[in-house]
């Protein structure tokens, strides 16, 4: 991911509206992949941008539910990097 692309997907999911929910397991596993894997400090803050405008675009009950399911299942895989930890508590 570049940093054009994640402040563009900060930018996109804040109109996405209902159409995100449908897209929030792959968006967000792709945001933390990035978090997980690049150590490039301005694409990190791009990154938590894009995750900060994510997380306050959800706004019905379905993207809600998704969201919640896909972090408790983090949250017991045994797979987590410490700095996904450290996403899933802000």
């Amino acid at each position: 991911m570049t940093i054009f692309n994640a402040r563009a997907l900060a930018s996109l999911v804040t109109v996405a509206d209902s159409a995100l929910s449908k897209r929030l397991t792959v968006i967000l596993t792709a945001l933390v992949k990035v978090v997980e894997d690049d150590k490039d400090e301005e694409l990190l803050s791009a990154v938590d941008e894009a995750l900060r405008a994510l997380f306050g675009s959800i706004n019905d009950p379905e993207g809600l539910n998704t969201i919640m399911l896909l972090l408790l299942g983090w949250s017991v895989s045994s797979c987590l990097s410490s700095d996904t930890v450290i996403l899933i508590s802000l």
